[in-house]
């Protein structure tokens, strides 16, 4: 009885894995010209919220967002400490009073890469596995 039982647990438990998209962890990419740029913890909350605007080695921040999911939770908790809706909320009031250039949203992380790597002074972030050589992974100190 009890083996039964365990074995319908790990059944259980593998299904449920099975059903979650896995993904490594969201990282932070950029414009291969803003190898150079050095972020805080600070800074990166302050890009992503839309304070910081220009970049200290000159030009204008583009940012870059996805639209949900796993990935963007995770970012936008880890380093924003906001949830998606209200990241989206926060930027909603922005664009409504004028105060500040809403992000460019992704559906697709890949779409999301190749917009970075294709426009100076972009920022955006994507699953550590989505990061390949056409974007610079950014990494804040403290």
């Amino acid at each position: 009885m009890k083996n039964h039982f365990l074995r319908r647990l790990i059944l259980l438990a593998l299904l449920a894995l099975a059903g979650t998209p896995a993904f490594a962890a969201p990282v932070i990419i950029g414009h291969k010209g803003l190898a150079a740029e050095k972020l805080t913890v600070a800074s990166v909350k302050a890009v992503f919220l839309g304070k910081k605007v220009a970049w200290d080695s000159g030009g204008r921040v583009i940012l870059a967002v996805l639209k949900g999911g796993p990935v963007a939770e995770d970012f936008l908790k880890a380093n924003v400490e906001q949830t998606a809706s209200g990241f989206n909320n926060h930027w909603r009031r922005l664009a409504m009073t004028g105060g500040g250039t809403a992000p460019k949203v992704f559906e697709k992380e890949e779409d999301l890469r190749k917009f970075v790597a294709e426009t100076p002074g972009a920022i955006g972030f994507v699953d550590s596995a989505n990061a390949d050589a056409s974007v610079v992974v950014l990494t804040p100190g403290a």
